[in-house]
């Protein structure tokens, strides 16, 4: 084949998981006939259409010559690139084509538009390293048409004057009418008569399975609670945090009150803009689809407006947006909230050894011993980890947000002045001179690769929303309520931006927030006893004035069982005293029964993957393919190791960033094997939970901080499971963790051995 074209009605079947596109990612294959479309070659050309298909929609032709889109791709890569130019063609047809993600680099040219391939990463070098750029030309004949012509690996090829080969445009296009007419029988398709015994076969859980297709008017009028119908009732006149566990519809919440306020202002012609911020790029992509599905005209039109009337986005995004770093040569880490602080932390690892080969010698009897203990600790421990994580957010929360960077002034007053109680502990001077040590070896770092991180970006932008020139142009672009979904991700600078971005600065502030603190792996949210959170108001800094809360109780993701065990690993967070904004676990299930989950140790990290693994590829296979089976990590540094393992490989797909959890739908015979952090917001039926170890929490000054983050790893993870819950320990790694003594003890988890474990 020299081309492959796929319709709009396949493309969003591909995207909804009822198509393979396999054939075409591992040797671009055709893939095969489906109930949803028929795949067909006519000549050198090969058609995915829908069987419904007419002219008048919109039609995706890849080019598959030697320097096609795809072609020169390995199977990795050529699955995201393939990814986002279904994406990107799904918005060219939808005219959307300024909601292209910033983090792709977009550019346009007339009726041209290039973007990344894949994800644009930095080597520990600074180079930047990338598959190279798509491009595609966009026309209209009967209907919207793109055609993705080149891939431009060097980089030197002019999007103005780069003309793709039109002959084979023309010869796609005129096999078309051939493809559209040949007949093919789909071995998915049922009898006529099969067809009409199952015409109103809704069971359960096939509603469930398709609760995203629900219209926003019938998730306000019958399906939401009490609590989010008000939520979504509270006026445009002051700030509402919701808050609620796992699955109990709080990103539903506010995708519909975000809709529903854009509908009443096209209604009344009133103009309103609107900010909906999250903290990771692929949640931005999971709220779009679900705003289009609940409301497409709705949605469609404030995406598609000229200037949009809703901005849906990262905050990292919109931050690089206003700043134009590109215009000095500046690449951003990552517009990712995840990826730009685990490339952070990569760098700062090898950052802490550089100086302990340096002048650290001078400084390490002035240190206490658990400090020495953490900066010394092994660069793939526990330990290192979490002292990774303090140290960038101490980077971001205070040494960048108080300019500590430069003069001697603020310098001396970062050593000397008496610390919060949400700070990093740093036991005395000598310790705080080491951060300081780092923190400018860091930033030399980025100005040597021309980079700039995230946590930077953040800084710059509250300095630009505090300049003259926001001010002169607040009243046109700024926002008359921003939506934040995920709050519970972002840290305290990040949070201070949400006012500033607010059209009107006398008015009080409309933010409207959903959280779930116990959801965030990273200790950015809070941290802090009650004692402590009396003296440092946890909103103080976003200045949103006094904000209403509204929780919610009912969950709908998951079994009672599951949510009678999560409720006890809930009293496992640290500081059971914690204010209002970490409540205890109040959720109540609204599904049917299912098995209590269990706990089993197993004797290693080799045990583990031979006996999980191979149960998950028989319950994935008993399930079939409706249905998902997920292994989730709750170890980085086994994570890796896991991945390692020739064996086995080919019976599950690995989402190892979150990218990966919203890319192209892959095959549903395999297993999920992840992190519970890259698969947040993502449910599964089946969970089965491994490396739940004591050793996952190091000891020392930090310990607390190390155990908060590790049961929300935990809670994080045994929530993605709708009915079979199943959490594994190695006792090599110490055993099961204690986190989970109280739920074994009154048997809301149930303790089994190897030969106990069922298939049923």
């Amino acid at each position: 084949m020299i081309t492959i074209s796929i319709d709009q009605k396949s493309i969003e079947a591909a995207s909804a998981g009822q198509l393979e596109l396999g054939p075409l990612i591992q040797n671009l294959d055709i893939p095969h006939t489906s109930k949803t479309a028929k795949c067909v070659r006519i000549g050198d050309h090969g058609y995915v259409l829908s069987h419904t298909f007419r002219s008048t929609e919109g039609l995706l032709t890849i080019s598959l010559q030697p320097d096609g889109p795809l072609t020169a791709l390995p199977p990795a890569n050529r699955q995201e690139a393939l990814s986002r130019l279904l994406r990107c063609a799904t918005m060219l047809f939808t005219a959307r084509s300024h909601s292209i993600p910033v983090a792709w680099r977009p550019y346009h040219s007339k009726n041209r538009i290039a973007f990344q391939a894949d994800r644009r990463e930095r080597d520990k070098d600074g180079g930047r390293t990338q598959t190279g750029r798509i491009l595609i030309e966009v026309t209209k004949a009967e209907g919207p048409r793109a055609f993705a012509f080149l891939l431009d690996r060097t980089g030197t090829h002019d999007l103005a004057d780069t003309v793709p080969e039109s002959r084979l445009l023309a010869d796609a296009n005129a096999s078309l009418p051939a493809a559209v007419a040949r007949v093919v029988e789909s071995p998915e398709s049922p009898t006529k008569a099969e067809a009409l015994d199952h015409a109103i076969d809704l069971t359960h859980d096939s509603v469930a399975q398709d609760a995203t297709h629900i219209s926003v008017g019938e998730w306000y009028d019958v399906r939401m609670t009490v609590n989010q119908r008000k939520f979504v009732d509270h006026p445009l006149s002051s700030s509402v945090r919701l808050v609620g566990p796992a699955g109990s519809g709080k990103t539903v919440a506010l995708a519909v009150k975000c809709l529903r306020e854009l509908r009443e202002a096209a209604q009344r012609k009133i103009p309103r803009r609107l900010l909906f911020l999250t903290h990771a790029s692929t949640t931005a992509t999971a709220v779009e689809k679900l705003m289009l599905e609940m409301d497409p005209t709705t949605g469609l039109e404030a995406l598609a407006s000229n200037p949009p009337a809703l901005v849906l986005t990262t905050i990292y995004a919109l931050a690089s947006t206003y700043m134009r770093y590109d215009l000095d040569e500046l690449t951003p880490i990552s517009l990712d909230g995840y990826e730009g602080r685990a490339f952070q932390a990569t760098i700062l690892n090898d950052i802490i050894a550089e100086e302990l080969s340096g002048d650290w010698i001078a400084y390490r009897s002035r240190c206490s011993p658990p400090f020495v203990v953490y900066m010394e600790a092994d660069k793939q421990s526990p330990e290192r980890r979490f002292f990774l994580w303090e140290l960038l957010n101490e980077f971001a929360c205070v040494l960048d947000a108080e300019g500590v960077r430069s003069g001697v002034e603020r310098r001396e007053r970062y050593l000397s002045d008496k610390r919060k109680a949400w700070m990093m502990l740093l036991q005395s001077r000598e310790e705080r001179e080491v951060v300081l040590r780092l923190y400018d070896r860091f930033r030399a770092w980025l100005r040597t690769a021309k980079a700039i991180g995230s946590d930077q970006m953040i800084a710059d932008f509250l300095n630009y929303l505090d300049s003259y020139r926001w001010e002169a142009t607040r009243k046109k672009e700024g926002f008359d309520a921003v939506f934040v979904d995920e709050l519970h991700l972002f840290n305290r600078q990040e949070r201070m931006l949400f006012r500033h971005l607010l059209r009107d600065p006398e008015a009080p502030p409309a933010v409207f927030m959903a959280y779930d603190a116990k959801q965030s792996p990273r200790d950015t949210f809070l941290g802090v006893t009650h004692a402590d959170a009396e003296k440092y108001d946890l909103w103080k800094d976003a200045r949103l004035g006094k904000t209403e809360k509204i929780e919610l109780l009912d969950v709908f993701r998951y079994t009672p069982q599951i949510a009678h065990a999560l409720s006890f690993i809930d009293k496992n967070f640290p500081g059971l005293d914690l204010d209002a904004d970490w409540p205890a676990y109040s959720g109540i299930s609204k599904t049917q029964d299912g098995p209590v989950p269990t706990v089993c140790e197993l004797q290693s990290t080799i045990s583990t993957y031979g006996v999980v693994f191979k149960r998950a590829t028989s319950l994935q296979h008993k399930l079939g393919k409706e249905k998902r089976v997920a292994v989730l990590c709750c170890s980085y540094e086994l994570f890796q190791r896991y991945l390692d393992f020739p064996e086995l490989r080919e019976d599950f797909y690995a989402i190892t960033s979150r990218d990966d959890a919203f890319g192209l739908p892959h095959t549903r015979k395999k297993f999920i094997f992840s992190i519970p952090e890259y698969v947040a917001g993502l449910q599964y039926d089946t969970v089965l939970l491994i490396d739940v170890n004591r050793g996952e929490v190091p000891e020392g000054p930090f310990s607390a901080a190390a155990l908060r983050k590790f049961v929300s790893q935990v809670y994080l993870g045994a929530s993605r499971a709708e009915r079979r819950l199943e959490i594994y320990a190695a006792t090599e790694h110490g055993g099961v963790a204690p986190s989970l003594s109280l739920a074994v003890f009154t048997g809301a988890i149930k303790r089994v051995q190897q030969s106990e474990l069922s298939d049923g």
